[in-house]
């Protein structure tokens, strides 16, 4: 989908963070400085519907962040939140002293810190949230669609998101109060690190894992070594589309499978965007992204690894 002169196939940012201190082990990073945040609802167990934008394929919306409000992206591919430093700078948060290096899905690693804050949205207080502070504004403002803060993982693991593509509304759900529409059934899914994890199979071949990813706008977007061993890069038709991530603007290949299996559901014709990793990146063999998701009322239960879908109408 081409948007603001841009080839949106895939992620915004492909966030993950790590101690760049000495001696920065995983109990610092996952209990320090990234604490599960606490959240509350101001009525019931849920937030109301809350509406999705109609273009640009991402989950943008509102919160407010000491009652300034500012444009936020739900991103499950985002290990951790972040935020913009300028606005993390102008709302004077307190920064912690551990510095971290956040690894894009391509591009050059950034040295960066957290701060801490609190957000409202929807009727629903997230207090206690660490975010990485990042140059979001630019990034996202190369493709037109600019925001302020990303909510990764980190907070999703603290909720059920009940993500409605067809209807465009989202709403967040106390776990274990989640209940399922009718018609919905659960995927095959496992959670890894606190990433939701799903089977697809490509042209036959053995099923493989990738990442549920509401941050890429692509169907599917597979790491160049996947595409590789899945014969995707063998003579067939190649084009290139650009795409915005941490690392900044990058020309990526993209191809055509011509069969996708997803939960049970055989997709034809299916664009596949690949990627060159960022060296020593953490990441994934491959993400799902919205082109797929999109068809579905899915909810997603990262902590729990479990994944709701009602089928397309």
């Amino acid at each position: 989908m081409a948007f603001g002169g841009f080839t949106r196939r895939a992620l915004l940012t492909r966030l993950t963070l790590l101690g760049a201190g000495l001696g920065a082990a995983w109990w610092l990073r996952e209990r320090y400085l990234y604490p599960t945040p606490t959240v509350t609802f101001a009525r019931g167990e849920a937030t109301d519907w809350l509406a999705i934008p109609e273009r640009g394929g991402l989950i943008e919306l509102t919160a407010r962040v000491r009652n300034i409000p500012i444009r936020v992206v739900v991103d499950s591919g985002a290990q951790f939140s972040a935020i913009d430093h300028r606005l993390a700078d102008a709302l004077r948060l307190k920064a912690a002293p551990i510095p971290l290096v956040a690894f894009g899905v391509s591009g050059e690693p950034a040295l960066t810190h957290t701060v801490s804050l609190d957000l409202t949205l929807g009727g629903m207080q997230v207090q206690g949230v660490r975010a990485a502070t990042l140059d979001l504004v630019t990034l996202s403002g190369a493709i037109r669609r600019p925001f302020a803060m990303l909510i990764g993982r980190d907070v999703l693991r603290a909720l059920t998101a009940d993500i409605d593509w067809p209807g465009r509304r989202i709403r967040f759900v106390k776990p274990g109060a989640f209940q399922p529409p009718a018609g919905a059934s659960v995927a095959r899914a496992r959670s890894q690190g606190g990433a939701l994890m799903v089977p697809i199979a490509v042209e036959g071949r053995s099923p493989i894992e990738v990442m549920v990813d509401t941050g890429a706008t692509a169907a599917v977007a597979l790491a160049e070594k996947t595409a590789q061993a899945l014969g995707l890069l063998n003579g067939r038709p190649v084009t290139t589309g650009r795409s915005v991530s941490l690392g900044g603007l990058s020309e990526d290949r993209v191809v055509r499978a011509a069969e996708v299996v997803f939960a049970g559901r055989r997709l034809t014709d299916v664009e596949v965007q690949i990627f060159t990793p960022a060296v020593q990146g953490p990441l994934p063999a491959g993400l799902l992204g919205v082109g797929i998701l999109r068809q579905y009322r899915a909810a997603m239960d990262l902590e729990a690894g479990v994944l709701w879908l009602a089928p397309p109408s």
